[in-house]
């Protein structure tokens, strides 16, 4: 699932999203869209799992929602993330896709917790 480079980490992991789960009974019932601030937080969870160690952001520099992410539309996604070593924890990229569109693209800094 990792892979080590000698600039950092590397990761793709691939998810469900479910629409049984309570997140979407806020968002838009009957048309349910997982909202941006959950995709954050999937991508700090898969660095964390990346990374063996806890993180938090403490900047993010860009963060594109290109497209809706919809159990509905793409019942699976791929968050791909590249750490690299930082002096206070790791620079991220990441995005979070599926074999047809880009749902979010993030860059940022994640510091040890």
């Amino acid at each position: 699932m990792s892979e080590e480079r000698a600039e950092g980490l590397s990761a793709k992991f691939h998810l469900a999203i479910l629409p049984e789960c309570t997140v979407y009974n806020g968002h838009f019932p009957g048309d349910p869209v997982c909202p941006g601030v959950c995709n954050i937080e999937t991508i700090k969870e898969c660095a964390i799992l990346l990374a063996g160690e806890q993180l938090r952001y403490s900047a993010i520099r860009q963060c594109r929602l290109t497209a809706l992410a919809t159990p509905t539309v793409c019942p699976e996604v791929d968050v791909q993330i590249v750490l690299s070593p930082a002096a206070n924890g790791y620079g991220v990229q990441a995005t979070i896709s599926d074999e047809k569109q880009t749902y979010m693209i993030l860059k940022g800094q994640l510091d040890k917790a």
